[in-house]
């Protein structure tokens, strides 16, 4: 239990638990840092996360509150958008604890309290524990003294992974254990076909209604099967970004480093050209009227759409598809492109510039080639 007392302009914490030997104080300049700190504490030592500085009295020097560090990168304009959302979370989570305090023991209490109390996704946890690893460094970096070793950056392989027990747990609270999983979902034939009938408004059989036409949202989607533009980057899609001289598009990249722009050249296929030809004629501006323009909207348009990609796959009885899967359709279709010879279109490092990766990896993860495809090419 945490109780603050207001002690000659100061204010004192007393926390007193269970898991502590006796009782724990600390002084503050201001009472609502006080009382963050301490909420966050008895949060801790619920879940059985037991900071050093509780278990040790005794001075602690330089050793500040993660609060501080994560609000100094923060306060950091190069930080980019997507890392800030990662840091608001971790400051309301682990903010109160102190630097000195995140020792390896910590470090596996926090993910194993990830996994099975917060029940985050793998992915997500390597994020939260990357973020805060590097909001260490930055901090030590700063220091003239010799940085210690960072607990975060001596995780175990795997340990985002939940255990055998962990998953025991998991599953005697009816939760899901959640694992890494790697995509690779096509569109077959078949399925494409059924897509476009369901845009071009046929009904389907079992259905009373069939999904209304909407040009719009239909070369949205050719655009990204043909091209694999990431969501954001093809709804944004300026008029002055298609090139109807040299049939390519030039793509404001959104997947630079620290949120940088990171430009590239897209060739359009033959498929598009009349279409995208016919949208930019007389037109100025974006290309699409799904988001207006601005910095706020630019979330609530990528969820809209997602939710109506959804809307429209499960229509045309497309499991399991989403529309992120379209970018995977879209590299495999740019690897396997061939000439009326016969010979390979692109190159590797043609694909990967196409699709805007500086990384191989990420061309091994895209590309989900079907075995079925691969073994017709026997004969």
């Amino acid at each position: 239990m945490a109780s603050i007392q207001e002690r000659s302009g100061k204010w004192q914490l007393r926390i007193v638990h269970k898991l502590l030997p006796k009782p724990f104080f600390d002084t503050f300049t201001d009472e609502a840092e006080a009382r963050a700190y301490g909420v966050q504490l008895e949060s801790l030592l619920d879940r059985g996360i037991v900071p050093v500085e509780l278990l040790e009295a005794g001075k602690r020097g330089d050793n500040p509150l993660l609060k501080r560090l994560i609000e100094d990168c923060l306060a950091d304009s190069s930080v980019a958008p997507s890392d800030r959302s990662t840091l608001n979370l971790l400051n309301k989570s682990v903010g109160a604890v102190r630097l000195l305090s995140v020792t390896a023991a910590w470090a596996d209490a926090w993910v194993v309290d990830l996994k099975t109390v917060q029940h985050l996704a793998p992915s997500t946890i390597r994020k939260r524990v990357e973020s805060l690893a590097r909001v260490i460094d930055g901090y030590w970096r700063l220091k003239n003294d010799v940085a210690p070793a960072n607990p975060l950056r001596l995780m175990p392989r795997g340990y985002s992974q939940a255990t055998d027990r962990e998953a025991a747990l998991l599953q005697a609270s009816d939760l899901i254990v959640k694992r890494d999983v790697q995509r690779d979902r096509r569109l077959w034939p078949q399925e494409y076909a059924r897509v476009r009938s369901a845009l071009a408004g046929e009904r389907r059989e079992g259905r009373e209604r069939s999904l209304e036409v909407d040009d719009d949202f239909s070369l949205l989607f050719e655009l990204i099967v043909n091209t694999g533009l990431r969501l954001s980057e093809a709804y944004s899609l300026r008029a002055d970004q298609v090139d109807l001289a040299r049939w390519v598009l030039r793509v404001a990249g959104s997947k630079g480093h620290r949120g940088a722009i990171k430009p590239r050249v897209v060739p359009l296929v033959i498929e598009l050209r009349e279409l995208l030809a016919a949208r930019c004629r007389s037109r100025v501006g974006l290309l699409f009227p799904f988001w207006n323009g601005t910095k706020e909207d630019k979330k609530l348009a990528t969820g809209r759409l997602s939710q109506r990609f959804s809307t429209l796959f499960s229509f045309a009885q497309v499991d399991d598809f989403t529309e992120h899967d379209l970018r995977h359709e879209a590299t495999c279709r740019w690897v396997e492109m061939r000439d009326p010879a016969g010979r390979w279109v692109f190159s590797e490092i043609e694909v990967c510039k196409i699709m805007g990766w500086s990384d191989f990896k990420m061309m091994l993860r895209y590309a989900s080639l079907r075995g079925e495809d691969l073994s017709a090419r026997l004969g």
